[in-house]
């Protein structure tokens, strides 16, 4: 379980951060590699693995070629925001399907603080995020410096629920007890 929970964190981890030196050196395929082989780990103990290991899997394929092209360069073809806005919603799938996934982890527990901070965690996030996507919508088609204001906040307010997404991710690969004992075959 231990091994599979820290192939997931690291595979969002890996899908987070973007660190481009000519090419993407976190590759977002290998953060969906490491999702789908963590999901993979624990498919006989929690069935619910089974989505976002689809959908990882459709990352992994997705995301090819934002390992040589950096989204975020502003000189970029509109076809190309199109495409990260795609991967947007990929990423968002997956973590909604992680978080349901990791939702049955914490209930095998039986720990309530951490069934409590999973089921937290998963509606701040998701509302940010839907936030966000709309507010990506609107943004287009309005100009004004208020509306650039309120998408920044937005981004940063998704910034910092990843970044709680990845604590929680580790906090429930350290609640894991060490006697649940999950079966490896692949």
């Amino acid at each position: 379980m231990n091994s599979a929970l820290r192939r997931i964190f690291w595979g969002y981890f890996f899908i987070f951060f973007d660190l481009y030196i000519g090419i993407d050196l976190l590759m977002d395929p290998v953060g969906y590699l490491l999702i789908y082989s963590g999901c993979t780990k624990i498919a006989v103990a929690f069935p619910q693995s089974k989505k976002p290991r689809i959908v990882a899997l459709v990352g992994m394929i997705a995301s090819i070629p934002s390992v040589l092209v950096n989204l975020s360069d502003p000189v970029l073809d509109y076809s190309w925001s199109v495409y990260g806005n795609g991967l947007f919603i990929i990423k968002l799938i997956v973590a909604f399907y992680l978080f349901l996934l990791l939702m049955e982890i914490v209930k095998s527990f039986d720990m309530t603080a951490l069934i409590q901070r999973t089921s937290t965690t998963f509606k701040y996030f998701i509302g940010f995020y839907l936030f966000t996507f709309a507010l990506m919508s609107f943004l287009v088609n309005t100009s004004g410096d208020g509306w650039i204001v309120l998408n920044l906040i937005a981004i940063i307010g998704v910034l910092i629920m990843d970044i709680i997404f990845l604590f929680l991710l580790r906090a429930i690969r350290k609640a894991a007890p060490d006697s649940v004992q999950i079966d490896m075959t692949v």
